[in-house]
């Protein structure tokens, strides 16, 4: 397979703390990869460097072939076009119902007509796993659980080729992690999506994920599979990161 995503030599830092230190590691094309490592260890800081979010200090993200901080602001715009992100806590806005969450990047930057838009958000949310009357409601008035379909939803509708997942078994209850894990696979089958996932969730690791990087003390202690992993340090190994 191609790699999807490739980060190169990365470094980077808040103020005078170095928070990684000459990371490299690649993401396949239609696996899902997750990004591992103890509290400190950078995992929300790597994904902010590849979403756009955090500016490097040194090294390169390559993101479907595209050099990500080194881009005019039209092909910024065309790369970030082809990736959905889900926050952690879904990061959708309070005062929109869902279908106004859902469709809103698509109501920006295409010029389909409004039935189109809403048919096809109503589309992702069946297919997310939510019944068509959390159309109207707020995200107030949704559970854990439901905030994070919806923001999984709004992720899907410009049909990405890249999907980041921040924590996304978090808060919810093991039966419901599961089914997310279920999902997901299902997504990456289905669609054939490339999956960035932050997790600490190690039950979605062995059951959901293909490849992973773990990182410690700046660096990458580890790429590959989870068999790999197994195979090298056991695998109670996975519980202790």
């Amino acid at each position: 397979m191609q790699n999807i995503i490739e980060v190169k030599h990365l470094k980077t830092s808040y103020n005078s703390t170095i928070i990684h230190d000459d990371v490299s590691f690649c993401v396949k094309e239609h696996d899902i990869f997750a990004i591992l490592g103890g509290s400190g260890s950078g995992k929300s800081t790597l994904l902010n460097t590849i979403i756009f979010l955090k500016k490097p200090k040194e090294g390169k993200i390559i993101l479907l072939n595209k050099d990500i901080w080194n881009l005019s602001q039209r092909e910024t715009l065309e790369v970030k076009l082809q990736c959905g992100v889900c926050f952690q806590f879904g990061a959708l806005f309070s005062s929109l119902n869902v279908l106004d969450n859902v469709t809103i990047a698509m109501r920006e930057y295409t010029c389909f007509p409004k039935k189109t838009i809403n048919d096809l958000a109503y589309m992702w949310l069946t297919k997310v796993g939510l019944n068509l009357e959390v159309a109207t409601k707020f995200p107030s008035e949704l559970s854990g659980g439901m905030v994070k379909r919806v923001a999984l939803a709004r992720a899907l509708m410009l049909s990405p080729k890249i999907l980041f997942l921040d924590e996304p078994t978090s808060g919810l209850d093991p039966k419901s992690a599961r089914h997310f894990d279920e999902l997901i696979i299902e997504l990456k089958e289905t669609l054939g999506l490339s999956i960035v996932m932050v997790t600490h969730d190690m039950d979605s690791v062995k059951n959901a994920v293909d490849r992973m990087v773990i990182l410690k003390d700046k660096k990458v202690f580890f790429e590959g599979s989870t068999n790999e992993l197994i195979e090298k340090v056991g695998e109670e190994f996975l519980y202790q990161i």
